[in-house]
């Protein structure tokens, strides 16, 4: 009888490493995830890692994080809408607390206890909020291109007040701020000199314009692939998701995830003084600012962004 026990236990956790392994072999795969086909790509070995971003899908990350491959098995996944996957019935399922609920389903899927996120921009807000209410579930987070938000009604004022000051600092940025009020304003997207100005709404968010041509290829791939498509004819109200947001964020002090926050010292929307408050809002975190990069740090400079990562791994006593 003691043999056939014995048999039976070797055969059963044979059988959970074997379906796990299957589970997280490099491919790219679709799953049913919150009554939705979500789309998403397995590469690398190592703890599990999710990136994704609501708006933009994997496909600027899978381009860009080729060195995270190496010690994380990396989930590069298309959110509801974008990419690959399907977008929902109703727009209201673009919300907040549905993008926590397709992490949730998504970790179920891989048989996952535990995962780390590389998160950037508004995914780095989905991250902090699955890390509230599933802390044990996750083991770290790389949030990049973040920041603690302002009020709804002070998000105008910031975003000027922030572009003001990156006005005085770069006679590059104050050009690019010019050329894309002539673009709005005039509806064109040339210059009265004949330039073409259809990247500077990009270019804003970068440091320079060496910076930026590392990230322009990259944002036409993501089109490419498709960005969150609206569900007939409508898009989710920002405003509704920017006050839940809000709200939830006074609780972020509750965070205990070990976190580095990676952002870009000359990120317009995030400046470094807010980095700075979601840094002391969130105990067990890091803060690095990227020399010469703006909101896409891990392109504008990736050896410093990567160099530093690689730091953090050691600081946090990585596998």
């Amino acid at each position: 009888m003691k043999f056939k026990y014995k048999t039976l236990l070797v055969f059963n956790t044979l059988f959970i490493i074997f379906t796990h392994a299957q589970q997280l072999k490099n491919g790219n795969f679709t799953e049913k995830i919150d009554g939705i086909n979500i789309n998403y790509t397995i590469k690398g070995n190592g703890p599990i890692m999710l990136v994704g971003h609501p708006n933009s899908g994997k496909t600027g990350y899978e381009l860009t994080l080729q060195p995270l491959e190496k010690q994380f098995t990396l989930v590069y996944y298309d959110s509801r809408g974008t990419g690959k996957s399907d977008a929902p019935t109703k727009v209201e399922d673009y919300s907040l607390e549905k993008s926590v609920v397709e992490i949730e389903e998504l970790r179920k899927k891989l048989n996952a206890d535990k995962i780390w996120f590389f998160a950037h921009s508004d995914q780095s807000g989905i991250a902090m909020l699955y890390s509230l209410k599933y802390p044990n579930h996750v083991e770290g987070m790389i949030l990049t291109g973040t920041s603690l938000v302002t009020s709804p009604e002070d998000v105008y004022n910031r975003r000027k007040e922030s572009e003001n000051k990156r006005i005085k600092e770069s006679e590059w940025f104050s050009q690019v701020v010019k050329d894309w009020d002539y673009m709005y304003t005039n509806k064109t997207e040339k210059a009265p000199d004949g330039r073409d100005l259809s990247e500077a709404p990009l270019k804003w968010w970068c440091y320079d314009e060496e910076s930026s041509q590392k990230v322009i290829p990259i944002m036409k791939e993501i089109s490419k692939a498709g960005r969150r498509k609206p569900v007939n004819g409508q898009m989710p109200q920002t405003e509704k998701m920017l006050e839940y947001y809000y709200n939830q964020q006074k609780k972020f002090s509750q965070i205990k995830t070990k976190t580095l926050i990676l952002n870009g010292k000359a990120d317009t929307n995030n400046l470094p003084e807010f980095a700075e408050q979601l840094h002391k809002t969130l105990s067990n975190s890091k803060l690095v600012f990227i020399e010469k990069a703006g909101h896409f740090p891990w392109v504008e400079n990736a050896s410093q962004s990567f160099s530093e990562i690689e730091k953090w791994l050691k600081e946090v006593n990585f596998r």
